[in-house]
């Protein structure tokens, strides 16, 4: 037997078609290896062809089916990763959400109390304006009952002067 039939698959040395490459060589050895024996050593040799083949053919369905659980347990391992992240995914979306919430209902309660607050120095603020209103008032009566008096002052001073 030829020992490059009995290699195992390797992608990295070209796979499938190196096997295929291989076994038509070996054919075309083994046909162009004919002498004139007969009959007998040409079915022989078609056995050796065939059990060849089918071992090659067993190899390969070995190969196969080797693949298709490695595929299966990639497709596994994907399906369990996706899952994995879109709990993940959820989990952190719903913490957000609950985060979110929370700086809103915050928010609400600083405005409510910025509001308030508001209110109240508007309140001061009205009260100040009213206050000096008031007092701007009682300022200008006073400044008027200055100069009355003032004016009494002169007045008595004149009067005092002349009767004297």
């Amino acid at each position: 037997m030829n020992n490059s039939m009995n290699k195992q698959y390797n992608p990295t040395q070209g796979g499938m078609k190196k096997n295929y490459m291989e076994i038509n060589e070996t054919k075309s050895m083994n046909i162009g290896g004919k002498n004139d024996i007969g009959a007998t050593q040409n079915s022989a040799s078609l056995k050796g062809k065939l059990s060849i083949l089918e071992e090659n053919i067993n190899d390969i369905a070995n190969e196969m089916n080797s693949h298709k659980g490695e595929v299966s347990n990639l497709k596994l391992q994907k399906d369990n990763i996706q899952d994995l992240l879109k709990s993940k995914h959820d989990e952190v979306k719903n913490t957000l959400i609950q985060d979110l919430n929370k700086v809103e209902e915050e928010m609400k309660k600083h405005f409510g109390h910025q509001k308030a607050e508001n209110s109240r120095l508007q309140q001061q603020i009205s009260q100040l304006k009213t206050e000096k209103t008031v007092l701007q008032q009682q300022l200008i009566s006073l400044q008027k009952r200055i100069i009355d008096l003032e004016m009494q002052v002169g007045n008595d001073d004149d009067r005092n002067n002349l009767g004297k």
